[in-house]
């Protein structure tokens, strides 16, 4: 009523549609109601006042232009891959690292780069578009992805025509739609199932003058695979909760309580007492929800072994693919199945999902055609029955989402997150917790979950990481960076006590970056070198204030020289070369810094990306396997790994060097005393180190070159306030604090105070960096390790 976005975080069988409803209702502003589906929205006209347009969007879409495409759409016929690589001009097959491309396949494999791109918020088709193509290589990929990138551009230049011929699909008019940033005409929008949004339909939502309202569950998100966002989470608005399930009473919220709390979610719920629901086995129940489509297909047949009409939620035609391809290759003939074309025999596909983590989607799938045969898994497919003839559904956790049932057991696929090399659990993906939740929360009366038993295991592991020991290691010894991933850290604690609305903090940094262009990225391959990228722009931007890339870069050179072992080196005399070539690279650095000679920016940058893998061996301890060191032999000298460095790098490290103009020009006219890189801190020996990135006239600056700079949050925040409280001294006389987002040149900071207070601080900088200090000491003070076994 009083005109706010507003955020409504609403958890399973809450009462979301009946409050969307009565918010609907509550005004006569001219409201705009936009649902998932075309069901959903039908549904809510019917329940919605004459003030709502209740539509999705793809119908907003058509009504804006899309409807010129009407005879395209109507006359749509699915073209075979041979008349598409027609008439996009694709005659011959293409060969690469000894596998042959058809050029039907390579049809394929361009009008799928055109569909993840009407399904990003990206304005062109770029190589990455690409989907994987299991069996090749990297650099493959890339040859690949570059030589058809031409193609996929004519195939939207015909999409965006009347007269196209090729098939026009509804993902079409609604990418060219929001290529138009668009308008929508309501006095508010209400955006249903938020956490999973088109990013398209996204990028619309944020970018409207009218109110907006964001409605569903972050805890629920589990598209985010598929390219679906979270809205919600870093709206810029007031964020209300709805946490009173009408679906189950209070012992299956436990169950789903649970799930939250690995989820990463705040939210809590709370049963409906009224509401008999209990915990316990259900070998009638009326629907089992497995992990994925293999997990599901192994109930089928169980199921079917016993005679027990099933329906499978979707059917089953990936498996009958599967299988299909199966025979075909077990037969000795090639296969059409798109993923799996470019493999001579079925024992092929078997090394390749055992070996090959490429392959470890399709394990499961491969394993289940071996166990039963292909026959078996086709036949199974065709016994299928409807779901109002069968006894029992089967269902993925996927497919289950937004339904329900009286009793459910949780079946196969969800197995307990795996241990890492020392023994310590990994922690589980929030985004399976989240899957696990949608699981558990579709049951009303009866919920079986023997399936999860593991999770008892996998708390208690969790609990000995509460008592501040990691692998062995109690956690001070962590640094700083490591330490935040842990709540259970010393400094984490510490952030937690102390810091307690860091939260505001993210929210008022998402809010300013909402006006920022798109971040600036490689666009000529597919797989870039992330890490390697940032840490490179890093160093371009310490060489331009005539200062060295850092300590970390010099450990890097001695320990490759060394006789420490890093796991993934090449042999010894490699070693030698690559720590000849490192400190030739050092000497290069020096020289030009002391202007001895002057080198150009591609030689910069080349520099400084063959520094960045150095940086890695220190941080890491390993060389990695396809990192630009690993390949190492003998003979290798540093200007072997300045050509090697690929062309990507130098055109991606000038963009974001131009981006830094505004922002560092006037910073390197600081006096020299004034521009530090690379600092520590006072502090820094009192954990396992601490360096950050500048201080530029008082100003910490902590670079980040990421392509998603709304995924930066607390500990990110977290960070910047431990360098700053770390200066137990005001050596550096900090009166700033800030986030530099290189790929898009904007500098986000706060002075101290306002950065202090919004974190929820009470107590001023010294007061604070006396606590965290006394903190720390005691944490050492009382360090202990776990007894021998």
């Amino acid at each position: 009523m009083a005109g706010r976005d507003l955020a409504l975080i609403a958890g399973a069988g809450t009462g979301k549609t009946s409050t969307l409803v009565m918010m609907g209702n509550s005004t006569r502003k001219r409201g705009l109601y936009v649902a998932f589906n075309r069901g959903i929205a039908d549904d809510a006209r019917a329940r919605f006042g004459s003030n709502m347009e209740c539509r999705t969007a793809h119908s907003l879409a058509y009504a804006a232009g899309g409807h010129a495409y009407r005879e395209r759409l109507n006359s749509a016929a699915r073209l075979p891959a041979r008349e598409t690589a027609r008439v996009l001009g694709l005659t011959r097959d293409m060969f690469v690292d000894h596998a042959k491309i058809t050029r039907t396949h390579q049809a394929r494999l361009v009008m799928g780069m055109v569909r993840r791109f009407c399904y990003s918020t990206d304005r062109e088709i770029t190589v990455r578009h690409m989907e994987r193509i299991n069996g090749l290589g990297h650099q493959a990929q890339d040859h690949v992805a570059g030589l058809l990138t031409p193609y996929a551009h004519r195939a939207w230049q015909d999409l965006r025509s009347l007269h196209g011929r090729l098939r026009f699909e509804h993902d079409h008019y609604l990418k060219m739609w929001a290529l138009t940033r668009p308008t929508l005409h309501a006095d508010f929008v209400l955006l249903d199932e938020a956490q999973d949004t088109n990013p398209v339909l996204e990028e619309i939502f944020l970018a409207q003058d009218a109110q907006r309202v964001c409605v569903g569950d972050p805890a629920q998100q589990i598209y985010a695979w598929r390219s679906a966002r979270d809205v919600m989470t870093g709206f810029p608005a007031e964020h209300l909760h709805l946490t009173r399930s009408f679906r189950f009473g209070p012992r299956i919220a436990e169950v789903a309580n649970r799930w939250l709390r690995h989820a990463e979610s705040d939210l809590q719920l709370s049963g409906h007492p009224p509401v008999d629901s209990r915990i316990g086995p259900a070998p009638h129940a009326d629907a089992v929800l497995c992990r994925g489509n293999a997990d599901a297909m192994s109930e089928v047949l169980t199921c079917l072994e016993h005679d027990i009409p099933v329906a499978l939620t979707g059917g089953g035609a990936a498996l009958e693919r599967i299988a299909g391809a199966a025979q075909e290759l077990m037969a000795g003939r090639r296969t059409s199945h798109p993923e799996l074309f470019l493999f001579a025999s079925w024992d092929e596909v078997r090394e390749y999902t055992e070996q090959d983590t490429a392959g470890q989607d399709l394990k499961a799938m491969v394993q289940l055609v071996d166990l039963h045969g292909p026959q078996l898994v086709i036949d199974a497919v065709r016994r299928l029955t409807t779901e109002a003839d069968a006894r029992v559904v089967v269902s993925t956790a996927h497919k289950a989402k937004g339904r329900e049932w009286k009793s459910i057991r949780i079946g196969t696929g969800f197995d307990a997150p795996t241990g890492d090399e020392e023994g310590v659990p990994r922690p589980l993906n929030p985004a399976e917790a989240r899957l696990i939740y949608v699981a558990v929360t579709r049951a009303r009366h009866l919920l079986d979950h023997t399936g999860l038993d593991w999770i008892d295991a996998y708390e208690a592991a969790g609990a000995r990481l509460a008592d501040g020991i990691v692998a062995g290691r109690p956690m001070i010894e962590l640094p700083l960076t490591r330490q935040l991933r842990y709540p259970a850290s010393p400094m984490s604690t510490f952030m937690a006590a102390h810091l307690p609305e860091s939260h505001l903090l993210v929210r008022d940094y998402l809010t300013r970056i909402t006006d920022l262009p798109h971040p600036v990225q490689p666009i000529d391959v597919r797989y870039p070198d992330w890490a390697a990228l940032g840490h490179a722009i890093d160093y371009r931007l310490r060489l331009s204030m005539a200062r060295p890339p850092g300590p970390a870069v010099d450990l890097g050179v001695a320990l490759v020289g060394s006789d420490t072992p890093l796991p993934g080196a090449p042999d010894p005399r490699a070693r030698k070369a690559l720590h000849t070539a490192g400190r030739d690279l050092l000497a290069a650095v020096h020289a030009h810094l002391a202007h001895r000679f002057r080198a150009d920016a591609e030689t910069l940058n080349r520099w400084c990306f063959v520094a960045a893998a150095y940086e890695d061996i220190s941080r890491s301890g390993t060389i990695r396997r396809r990192g630009p060191l690993a390949a190492a032999t003998a003979s290798t000298t540093l200007a072997e790994l300045l050509d090697a460095v690929p062309a990507y790098v130098h055109a991606d490290l000038e963009r974001q060097f131009a981006l830094a103009r505004d922002v560092f020009t006037p910073l390197r006219a600081l006096p020299d005393e004034r521009r530090i890189c690379g600092p520590t801190f006072a502090g820094s020996a009192d954990l396992g180190g601490a360096d950050a990135d500048f201080i530029l006239g008082g100003t910490l600056i902590d670079s980040k070159a990421t392509t998603r700079p709304r995924n930066l949050g607390r500990e990110e925040i977290h960070q910047l306030a431990g360098y700053l409280l770390l200066d137990y001294d005001n050596r550096y006389t900090i009166d700033r604090v800030g986030l530099y987002l290189a790929r898009q040149g904007a500098l986000i900071d706060w002075p101290v105070d306002t950065f202090l207070r919004l974190a929820g601080a009470t107590e001023p900088p010294a007061t604070l960096r006396n606590r965290l200090r006394d903190h720390l000491l005691r944490a050492r003070a009382a360090r202990r390790r776990p007894p021998a076994s």
